[in-house]
């Protein structure tokens, strides 16, 4: 079974490269041959792993759109696959593999990444969005093999949109390894973790923390990305503004570093409006720091574990979860955390969602007994 991938691993792109690595990086080790061809590394950027085969193809002449005219042709160089399989949407890679894969009479696979939740398309380049998918991208929705999606939630965007194509619900993993970096203080320190843009409402954790002032005063807000230059600059002067003096920005890390700062971390935070998943949550919780969400993710084990806070996406719900984290004990949070690690052992690992993948991709091929993850 050989398996072509589209999407991206450089760090730069966040989780869906995180994601996309550690699925690839779990099927080649369940005897899977799989390969990923993806546009020359952004600016800064590198792979997140060198475990996976990958093709770099020559770069796009524009990239809102990513449109190459030699990809058709640098698809079919790399000779002939059972399986195609596009991760994200809007974009040329995935209408060049679709074409491809159809023109051949094989199977393809989508991967939406959180693309069709309603939020997405309304944020921007709505009408372009809208115009895509009524003209060309629905049909290769509905074409497809399967469209894989990470939570039911986002089954049901698609099915609204009208997705009649299976659709497979599984989750994002993340590799499970000890993290010898230990908190070194017995301060509290609230974190965010991930890439600076403007729907990741980071702002929302800066205005609830000034609304908290008296009883953070001792604490500390530890603000982990890089990413947005603009958006950034106008999160510093709220900071600013607002007077908050212990309101920290690391600028993008990685490695030892990232690892560290995450480490000092007693609670971690994504206040986003929507996430299709959510990987930052598993960073968390596989290192023993209890997480919020907003129920625009699909984070309600947080609560049904016992190891964060699932919360309104709201100014009051935002406040309420940082409330109450400053409240909980270091003992109590520290027995969040334990509870979070073993919630992702149990379910998020690499070897459990490459399995599942491996699944799909074989009832794909063969259709036999349809997985119970498969919605048709």
């Amino acid at each position: 079974m050989k398996i072509l991938h589209t999407g991206t691993l450089d760090v730069n792109a966040g989780g869906p490269a995180m994601s996309t690595y550690y699925t690839l990086l779990g099927l080649q080790q369940q005897g899977v041959d799989v390969e990923l061809l993806m546009y020359p590394l952004s600016e800064g950027g590198r792979l997140r792993g060198d475990d996976v085969p990958v093709y770099i193809a020559k770069a796009p002449w524009e990239y809102k759109f990513c449109y190459s005219p030699l990809l058709k042709k640098e698809i079919l160089q790399l000779g002939a696959y059972d399986i195609y399989h596009a991760q994200g949407i809007w974009q040329w890679p995935t209408y060049a593999l679709a074409s491809i894969a159809r023109n051949n009479n094989k199977p393809y696979l989508i991967t939406p990444r959180g693309m069709l939740y309603p939020q997405d398309i309304a944020k921007s380049n709505k009408r372009f969005k809208e115009f895509s998918l009524k003209f060309r991208l629905l049909q290769d929705l509905n074409q497809a093999a399967c469209v894989q999606v990470t939570c039911e939630e986002e089954m049901v965007h698609c099915r609204n949109l009208g997705v009649t194509s299976p659709i497979a619900v599984i989750p994002n993993p993340i590799e499970i390894r000890d993290y010898e970096e230990r908190k070194l203080d017995s301060i509290f320190r609230l974190g965010y973790l991930g890439r600076i843009s403007p729907r990741k409402n980071v702002e929302g954790l800066i205005y609830a923390w000034s609304a908290l002032k008296e009883q953070s005063k001792h604490a500390e807000l530890l603000i982990i990305g890089g990413g947005d230059a603009g958006y950034e600059a106008f999160l510093r002067q709220e900071v600013a503004r607002l007077g908050l003096e212990n309101v920290r920005f690391t600028g993008f890390l990685s490695g030892k570093e990232k690892d560290e700062a995450v480490a000092s971390l007693s609670v971690l935070a994504m206040p986003s409006e929507f996430e299709n998943f959510g990987n930052v949550i598993l960073e968390g919780l596989i290192r023993n720091i209890p997480c919020i969400a907003t129920k625009g993710a699909p984070w309600q084990q947080l609560e049904s574990h016992n190891c964060g806070w699932w919360v309104d996406y709201s100014p009051e719900g935002i406040l309420e979860a940082i409330q109450k984290a400053l409240l909980t004990s270091p003992e109590d949070l520290k027995i969040m955390g334990q509870n979070g690690r073993r919630l992702i052992i149990q379910n998020y690992t690499v070897e459990a969602v490459s399995e599942k993948m491996r699944c799909l991709y074989e009832w794909v091929l063969y259709k036999q007994e349809i997985p119970r993850f498969v919605f048709l």
